[in-house]
């Protein structure tokens, strides 16, 4: 379920920072997002799944590992919550926070169109 909802954070957060741009929170993503590219932000994402799952496959036996486990379930199962929200909000909204996010505020990322990203489009 990690991996899952790991992959399907990274689609997400690609479909919003190559189109309309969105806040970034996390302030260790928005300094990879800053490199401008969606290769480099896949390749952070899934760097991070591939070896929190290993340590938990390494600790496998331990009660940490369980724990551990389901910790990460819970706090992508609240991203994917966010999520849902966000899209929903997005929807209603596209337009008229294209036009009023201050982009000068350093959580709002946006990476350029030509950064190589393909057909991912908002519809």
């Amino acid at each position: 379920m990690v991996a899952v909802m790991s992959v399907a954070d990274l689609y997400f957060t690609l479909l919003y920072v190559t189109n309309s741009g969105m806040n970034e929170m996390n302030p260790f993503a928005r300094a990879v997002m800053e490199f401008q590219s969606p290769a480099v932000l896949s390749a952070w994402k899934l760097g991070t799944v591939v070896l929190s799952l290993g340590i938990l496959v390494i600790i496998r036996k331990k009660r940490s590992a369980e724990v551990g486990a389901w910790i990460e379930c819970f706090v992508l199962g609240w991203l994917m919550v966010h999520w849902v929200g966000f899209v929903e909000v997005s929807e209603q909204t596209a337009g008229q926070l294209v036009q009023m996010v201050d982009r000068t505020d350093s959580s709002w990322i946006l990476i350029e169109a030509d950064a190589g990203i393909g057909n991912l489009r908002i519809d």
